[in-house]
Parts: C-alpha cells; structure tokens; sequence
C-alpha cells in the first residue's frame, strides 16, 4: 500500500509540473533585457513557492544566471555563489525531477567551461596531457617550466637585480596557485551540488523504459564533465554514478508493481548485450571489496521483477 502511495506521489508530481513551469517560462518570456531578467529572477528565488514547486522541475533560473556570469565575464566568485546558493536551495524539495536535471546537465559543462581553463598555467604547460593530470602534478610541472624559462630567457635581469627576479617569479608561482584553489573550490561546489540534486532525482514510473534511457543519458552528462576540467579525478564522477544508480534502484524498488513486464526485460536485455557501452559503468570499481555497480543493478532488476510477479500471481 506504501508503495501504491509512493508511486501515486511521484507520478502526480510529474505530471503537474508542467502547469506551474509553463506558466513561469511564460513570465520569464516576458522578460527582454538581460539586467531586468537578473532582477526577476531575485524576486522568484525569495519565493517559497520557487523552491517547493518550481525548481524541481526548472533550473532556467540557474542556468541562466551562470550564463550571465559568463557572458559578462565575471569573476569565479560569482559563479561560486550562485552554485552554493541552489545547492542550499535544492535541499528544500523532497524531490527532483530527473528530466529536469538531465536538461541543465545538457548545457552545464559548455556554460562553466570558461571558468576551468588555464588561462595563468597555459603559457607553461609543455605537455597536454597536463590538462587532465591532477592538482599536484600539473603545479608541480608548471612552476618547473616557469623557472626554467624565466632563467634560462631572463637571466640578465636576475643577475642585475635577484631580489626584484625572484619577487615577480614568486607572484607569478602565487597567481597559477590561485588560479588552480579557486578551480578546485568551484569543482566541489558543483560535486556538492549535483550530490544533492542525485539523491533526490524521481522519475515519471508511466514512462517505463524511458526512465533507464534517461538514468543512463544522465551518467554520460556527468561523465562530460571530466572532458571540460570541471571533474578531474575519476573517484568523484564514481561517486556521482553511484548516487544516480543508488537512487534509480530505490525507484525500482518503489515502483515494482507498477512497470510491465515489457520493461524488465527491456533493461536485462540492454545490460545483458549493450553493458561494456553503457558510461554508468564503464568505471573501473574503485573499492574492490563493494558489489560492482553492474552487479547491483542487476540485483535490483532481478529482486524487482521477481516481485512484480509474485504480486500478479497473487503470492
């Protein structure tokens, strides 16, 4: 019966989310210039109703003021806050939709893309492959190369003057140090963010197979970010897919009696032929003693179609 109930909520939910952000998109319409629009959009966020009714199923609002950051290049502290500001936010909804979240992971990585380039460390960095390397070595060889060339181009100036060399070498050290904290400061905002946001994620159970089409689009918009710099240790994007796929075998467990038969065979058959393609778990397993996540899926599917029979059968 809870489940009955569980799942009368959810799908309500979905369903009449698409009133309340239809007539919000409408209101934002309306809005042309891009100063009002910032204005506008501080009035909806003091509103209870925003975070209640609202952002489940919209992040416009943050989407666009991201994008405003970057149009108008703003400082990484702007940008810093607006993530903090909705992951306090998305802590108020019981839930969130996961098509909703999916759309702002479309765009995400391309709006923050700025924000993760080296624009200090370029001139320094020899080797490419620095740029997926970790905080650590990618200093480290940094500061090599600018020492190295600083001597090796202005050793005259440093002869003359050592003290005046050394102090601007030691700035240039500090600003690629900086430039690589506020980098790593907006990196776990948006690991944060997007934790909490996973943990709460619901699906519309009427959809059926498009709720594991969509868990598994989302693990690929995650798997983006490492392409852009915002990730840069495979442990965190594991820590993410763990999240969504722990939180996709709670709507299985919930949603039991409510998927087809067609579905659970539907989704054995993609794991069973498509799972070395499927990015959730391409991931090498990070504690060797934990159920692969591969395997727990599976679990859960076999434990929730088992059940889904069981109940038509009458046991």
């Amino acid at each position: 019966m809870i489940h009955y109930l569980i799942t009368l909520f959810i799908t309500t939910i979905l369903s009449s989310h698409s009133i309340n952000a239809h007539a919000f998109q409408e209101k934002d319409s309306i809005v042309q210039n891009q100063d009002h629009l910032i204005v506008s959009i501080q009035k909806e966020l003091r509103t209870p109703e925003y975070r209640k009714e609202i952002l489940p199923h919209d992040f416009s609002h943050f989407s666009h003021l991201i994008s405003f950051g970057t149009s108008t290049n703003q400082p990484p502290a702007y940008v810093r806050s607006i993530i903090k500001l909705f992951s306090n936010m998305v802590k108020s909804p019981h839930y969130v939709n996961a098509y909703a979240f999916s759309g702002l992971l479309e765009t995400l990585p391309e709006q923050l893309a700025p924000y993760f380039s080296f624009t200090e460390s370029r001139a320094y960095i020899t080797d490419s492959a620095l740029y997926d390397a970790t905080f650590v070595d990618r200093f480290k060889s940094t500061v090599n190369n600018l020492l190295y060339t600083k001597f090796s181009s202005e050793y005259d100036a440093f002869r003359q003057d050592p003290d005046l060399f050394l102090k601007r070498i030691s700035n240039s050290i500090v600003t690629i140090a900086q430039e690589e904290l506020v980098q790593e400061q907006l990196r776990q905002g948006i690991i944060r963010f997007c934790e909490i946001a996973l943990s709460k994620l619901v699906w519309d159970p009427t959809a059926h197979e498009e709720t594991w089409r969509i868990t598994k689009k989302i693990g690929e918009q995650l798997a983006s970010f490492l392409e852009y710099n915002i990730l840069d240790d495979v442990n965190d994007l594991d820590d993410l897919h763990w999240t969504l796929l722990s939180r996709y075998c709670y709507f299985l467990e919930l949603t039991t009696t409510d998927m087809p038969e067609s579905f659970y065979q539907a989704v054995r058959n993609d794991l069973s032929a498509n799972a070395e393609d499927i990015v959730l778990f391409a991931l090498k397993e990070q504690d060797y003693i934990v159920e692969p996540k591969i395997s727990y899926m599976q679990r859960t599917l076999l434990e929730a179609e088992t059940a889904a029979y069981r109940h038509k059968a009458g046991f």
